[in-house]
């Protein structure tokens, strides 16, 4: 290779990047600093926005709204939006800064992850916030340098690294308020499942600082799987966390009872059902001496709602004796 091919060569490498570098950043004489507020804006109204939309890919939109001061989503029956989620995702619109401007190239969007959701293979978050008839929009793209993400205003090309990172809930779980009940199994006095074809399985301990439960009218000459296998159906109640919600419509006849009560006497009935959609639970609550604080904000938080469980917590719910025992030896089996 003679030294002029070399040359020619080296300018051609030296404009396509050149024109690689036009692309990615466009001409951004004109675009703020470093440091500058990207929806300054959103800022002076942060306080007045009334509703959010949510649009991830692959999801239909989820509106969260203000109503008399609360949270709700609408398309849930009203039921209370995770304050500290959406908290989190407006403050973070409001106070994000420019990091550094990025492609202003529609193009290239989806290698930061900005292009809109409704794109095939997106995998951005589109955050709407409104305030009176004023509308925000964000979208939210990749990961970057740790603590940042990529960004960009919805009816604009010009994307941004921005100095936020919200956390984004990956489905709809994420939006609401998840907490269902708490119980720990220590609480727990009894249990009783009873199955719509009659199978009843009943565990009690007779003190609390107990550890185990026992079990009731096991079969004859079969054995538990272990000592401490009731232990998780006591357990049920811990911690559970909705997957899903819509207002309750009725007892269903293929609902499965679960009866807890605890030594502090209350006692909540848990009824699940399932369907096409996945496990779903109502629960009913009363005291057994009587009204309590623990009592009416437990009422208060289930009452007319049917929240769509993990298959893990339907399963400790519904639980029959095959699921507790020891199998039997195959000739015993085979006669059964």
């Amino acid at each position: 290779m003679n030294k002029s091919t070399l040359r020619l060569l080296l300018f051609v490498v030296m404009v396509l990047v050149a024109a690689l570098w036009l692309i990615e950043s466009g001409d951004d004489s004109d675009l703020p600093e470093a440091g500058t507020p990207l929806m300054p804006d959103l800022r002076s109204v942060a306080n007045e926005i009334d509703e959010v939309t949510v649009q991830r890919a692959g999801q239909g939109p989820l509106t969260i709204r203000r109503l008399d001061g609360s949270w709700i989503v609408p398309d849930r029956g009203d039921y209370p939006a995770n304050v500290d989620a959406l908290r989190t995702v407006l403050q973070a619109m409001t106070e994000a800064a420019v990091v550094e401007a990025k492609t202003a190239n529609p193009a290239l969007h989806d290698r930061l992850g900005v292009d809109a959701p409704s794109a095939v293979n997106s995998t951005s978050v589109q955050i709407s916030a409104r305030a009176g008839e004023r509308n925000f929009e964000l979208i939210f793209g990749n990961l970057a340098q740790g603590s940042y993400r990529y960004a960009r205003i919805a009816d604009q090309d010009q994307s941004w690294l921005i100095d936020q990172n919200p956390d984004l809930p990956a489905d709809v779980a994420g939006w609401l308020d998840k907490d269902i009940v708490d119980i720990d199994s220590s609480q727990v006095r009894s249990v009783t499942v009873s199955h719509p074809d009659g199978e009843t399985i009943s565990i009690s301990k007779a003190a609390e600082a107990d550890i185990n439960f026992d079990v009731a009218d096991i079969p004859e000459g079969r054995q538990l799987t272990y000592s401490t296998v009731a232990n998780s159906i006591a357990g049920a109640l811990n911690d559970l966390d909705l997957d899903d919600v819509r207002p309750a419509t009725g007892s269903a006849d293929d609902a499965i009872l679960a009866t807890f009560e605890t030594f502090g006497d209350l006692r909540v009935v848990a009824r699940t059902v399932t369907d096409d959609d996945g496990n779903w639970l109502t629960l009913d609550v009363e005291g057994l001496a009587g009204e309590t604080e623990e009592l009416l904000a437990l009422r208060h938080r289930v009452d007319g709602w049917e929240f769509r469980i993990a298959d893990y917590k339907a399963n400790l719910l519904t639980r029959r004796f095959e699921d507790i025992l020891e199998p039997l030896p195959d000739d015993e089996s085979a006669d059964q």
